[in-house]
């Protein structure tokens, strides 16, 4: 591959997010990345003595307006005048102006637009995602996390557009012959929403299943009863507790309207089941009952958790065949970063 200079645009606070694509991207032989990380700019000391810096800046973070805001487009312009990149990629960013966009297209780079939210959906103030959304028809390519974005990238005038998956992180995401920490048998290492998530879960306490949940995120659920347990530490110990569990949940997010998550490929990296929900997505990745299991129902949910669990043999079967289709279709992310640049080689082979 001919070697490009990429200008990666992210908040660098979680490896799994932008930096894992800067790590990819080495990986593969790039060497010429600047990354500008736009959490830089914002600074949120929780000090009493700057209390009101904080909220400031708080508040600039969130409304994507202010001088901060300002100096973040000011400073990666210029950065984009010195390096001049061939390919400047956004993950997930908000604060960049349509302008500043415009301005180092005009340098002869072509701009790629990724988003692993929705950027148009329901949840969000109309005003939260402004500027990615303007800056869509400035984009030589546009990249959705969910396919249902397609055509919402398309109408904001992206005329390329891509479906760019999540993916697993080997370094973060592996397996673990003996992990060294115990956790109940079925777990969900996911955050809390007001859907049904919530009864599903009740549902499996009240057939006296023990089940592990993250504690920060679900803890004033079910708060005195004895076969939830609420783990602490998860974020560091995410891939140890997958590991020691026999069953991993995977609920999707309604607000987002996903249709497959993270977890889809996290937990079969970790050689663990997985029950989720059917979709075409996740069932376009594996083969029902040989490499995942599938729910449509809180009854069917139940009943399979229930059976695998009293089945052993199968249910190791069925996560070792996950696992084996996980690395044969290549959902790591250095495949994502390959994905991206081949895209950005096919644009400039046609130019």
């Amino acid at each position: 591959m001919k070697a490009i200079r990429i200008l990666l645009v992210g908040d660098s606070t979680y490896r799994m997010y932008s930096h894992a694509f800067y790590d990819a991207w080495r990986k593969l032989g790039c060497q010429d990345i600047y990354y500008f990380q736009t959490n830089n700019y914002f600074d949120f000391n929780s000090e009493k003595s700057n209390y009101f810096l904080n909220l400031l800046s708080r508040a600039q973070y969130k409304t994507a307006f202010g001088p901060r805001v300002q100096k973040l487009n000011r400073q990666m312009l210029k950065i984009a005048e010195d390096f001049k990149p061939d390919l400047v990629f956004l993950y997930n960013t908000r604060h960049v102006y349509r302008h500043t966009l415009e301005k180092i297209k005009g340098l002869g780079s072509d701009i790629f637009l990724y988003s692993n939210d929705n950027p148009f959906g329901e949840y969000y103030p109309h005003y939260y995602w402004r500027h990615f959304r303007r800056g869509l028809s400035v984009a030589s390519a546009g990249f959705v996390y969910r396919r249902q974005n397609i055509s919402d990238f398309e109408n904001a005038g992206c005329k390329s557009v891509y479906q760019l998956k999540s993916y697993y992180i080997e370094e973060r995401n592996y397996y673990i012959e003996r992990p060294a920490i115990q956790v109940p048998k079925v777990v969900f290492l996911g955050h809390y929403e007001n859907d049904e998530r919530g009864e599903y879960i009740k549902a499996l306490l009240e057939r006296k299943i023990e089940v592990g949940i993250i504690k920060t995120s679900w803890e004033r659920f079910e708060e005195n009863n004895p076969y939830l347990v609420k783990l602490e530490n998860t974020q560091a110990l995410y891939n140890e507790m997958l590991n020691a569990a026999e069953i991993a949940i995977v609920f999707l997010s309604k607000v987002n309207h996903d249709t497959y998550t993270r977890r889809c490929f996290e937990i079969p990296a970790a050689k663990t089941m997985m029950i989720a929900p059917y979709t075409e997505d996740i069932a376009a990745m594996y083969n029902a009952d040989e490499e995942a299991v599938f729910y449509s129902n809180k009854e069917e949910f139940v009943n399979k958790i229930c059976y695998y669990l009293e089945h052993a043999d199968e249910r190791e079967k069925i996560a070792e065949a996950g696992y084996r289709r996980l690395l044969k279709d290549k959902h790591e992310v250095t495949d994502r970063a390959k994905f991206v640049l081949d895209i950005f080689e096919k644009m400039r082979s046609e130019q």
